[in-house]
């Protein structure tokens, strides 16, 4: 496994900094269209999602967040019209920290391990 691969699976615990965020974004399925959907938590290992559409467990997905390239992630599971999301490669500190700053309500404050 590269070193910038995260398998969540082999931890119990929050192995990076979480936090609430709103932020509207789309996501696209390999192969199909492109959806609208609101990231509502988010972390350098993966986030947390809501939809309007179902969508399968395990499938990949590429995630498009404004003024970002599309990130790569798998979907962990879903609640109803939440999901969870676990990047294939963790999301980099600096861009972590850039989320941060254009996204002011995810501050230390309300970021949480």
């Amino acid at each position: 496994m590269a070193e910038d691969d995260f398998d969540s699976s082999r931890y119990n615990y929050r192995a990076f900094m979480r936090g609430g965020v709103s932020i509207e974004a789309s996501i696209r399925e390999q192969g199909g269209g492109r959806q609208q959907v609101e990231v509502v938590d988010l972390s350098q290992a993966g986030f947390r999602m809501r939809s309007g559409s179902f969508l399968l467990q395990d499938r990949p997905i590429f995630l498009k967040l404004p003024d970002y390239s599309p990130l790569k992630a798998r979907i962990a599971w879903n609640a109803d019209e939440f999901y969870g999301c676990e990047f294939l490669q963790r999301l980099h500190e600096a861009i972590f920290e850039d989320i941060l700053k254009r996204y002011p309500q995810l501050t230390a404050q309300n970021t949480k391990p």
